[in-house]
């Protein structure tokens, strides 16, 4: 039996960077990137008004320095967004314009629609109006062709972490999809006769299905996608069936079967399955039964498969160690797994140790002037939710520690979701 530190390397060992996808881009948000996306436009494509007014030509008002001085001019067509007009615009000419239009030929300027003369003409085709812009300028309120961008031009760089404003950028340059570094698919079993829905009532012998919609959440809290595959009975087809299906996710989380019991098929199956095992139980409280293994994919990455122990405060413990930190490398986040990330903390209170082999003891975490002040919690073992929803770390207490006192240093793991939340939130 293997210890923790040795566990974690060969998950380390095993895991690797999944391959990018081809998605849609408003399915990309929150992924890398991994290509560069190119423009096949300019932006603007013409030059365009920014404003609803009158396109005019800037040489009708080189006299009017005066504040006092107005300029009256035909309306001679209107142009709305998405329209254009042959017109070519001459002196003395001034055409009505909405926002987004197209800049007719010869204008070089815009008079927004508030400069209008009060008590002259609404400005409509055929008509004269009265304009008064004291701060006119040349080329003002228009944007020029390929003032944003040209075509050709490099938008977006491989490695970006997409945010909702690069798809609607993609979108404005005529891309669809991208290729990126997609969240890895975690299939997720449960494993057990016992196990029945959580919208079920128990029946003498039966539980509820805790571990698969926690480890969903969990698989989520890690920006992954989980894909929830139900109970499997314990029997050989009913495991298989769901096995081949889950394996060609790029992670495979079964819980429960793991461990030496004529029920427990989980290993056995994997195996035949062509699953290699890189190692079965860990020396640590709870977690031991814990199984890692490799599934080979052609022409994809590796499955790497978990089986997880089905009381769920040890599921989700070995989550913590094991699992997260193997999809930190597969999604392309870590390159290098830690052996777990560990701290110092002073003591509040005391707990007892264990003999036989490490424990991994609920506790709250604070952190005060920089160092972590950690309070063991009532805890009922593997199978207490309820002590662990109260945690937000976990104390290591070695094998044949002895018991722990107030203010001696202890070893702990924070939960990072959990401590990171109430960290931000205070």
């Amino acid at each position: 039996m293997i210890d923790v530190v040795e566990a974690l390397r060969r998950v380390e060992k095993a895991a690797v960077g999944s391959q990018p996808r081809r998605v849609r881009i408003e399915n990309a948000v929150g992924m890398q990137l991994r290509e560069d996306v190119i423009s096949d436009t300019d932006s603007p494509p013409w030059h365009r008004s920014m404003m609803d007014g009158f396109a005019v030509l800037s040489s009708d008002f080189a006299l009017a320095e005066d504040d006092k001085q107005v300029v009256t001019l035909d309306v001679v067509a209107e142009i709305g967004a998405g329209e254009t007009t042959a017109i070519i615009l001459k002196r003395g000419q001034c055409i009505r314009i909405m926002t987004g239009a197209p800049m007719p030929t010869g204008a070089d300027a815009v008079i927004p629609i508030e400069r209008v003369v009060p008590g002259s003409s609404d400005g409509l085709t055929g008509e004269h109006v009265s304009l008064h812009d004291s701060h006119f300028r040349f080329g003002q309120h228009v944007s020029k062709k390929a003032s944003f961008f040209h075509k050709g031009q490099t938008v977006i760089h491989s490695g970006v972490e997409l945010e909702p404003v690069h798809i609607g950028l993609a979108a404005e340059v005529g891309v669809s999809h991208v290729t990126v570094n997609a969240p890895p698919r975690v299939s997720i079993i449960t494993t057990g006769n016992e196990l029945i829905s959580e919208c079920k009532i128990p029946g003498k012998g039966q539980i509820r299905n805790t571990n698969e919609p926690m480890l969903a959440a969990a698989v989520v809290r890690c920006g992954a996608e989980p894909i929830p595959m139900g109970i499997a009975k314990d029997h050989a087809e009913s495991l298989r069936a769901l096995m081949a299906q889950g394996l060609a996710a790029d992670l495979l989380l079964l819980s429960g079967g793991v461990s030496a019991g004529d029920y427990d098929l989980v290993p056995r199956m994997l195996e035949k399955m062509g699953v290699e095992c890189i190692f079965h139980k860990v020396c640590m409280k709870p977690g031991k039964p814990i199984w890692f293994g490799v599934f080979q994919r052609p022409e994809a990455s590796p499955t790497l498969v978990f089986g997880l122990p089905g009381n769920p405060v040890s599921a989700l413990v070995c989550f913590e160690l094991f699992v997260r930190p193997a999809l930190g490398v597969v999604s392309g986040r870590s390159l290098v797994m830690q052996s777990g990330p560990r701290h110092t903390a002073k003591l509040i209170g005391s707990v007892r140790g264990n003999r036989d082999r490490p424990v991994y003891h609920p506790c709250r975490l604070e952190l005060a002037e920089g160092s972590f002040l950690a309070e063991a919690l009532p805890w009922g073992g593997s199978a207490d939710l309820l002590g662990l929803s109260r945690a937000n770390g976990l104390l290591v207490l070695p094998k044949n520690c002895g018991d722990y006192h107030k203010g001696d240093s202890v070893e702990v793991v924070p939960l990072v979701s959990r401590f990171r939340y109430e960290s931000e939130r205070c």
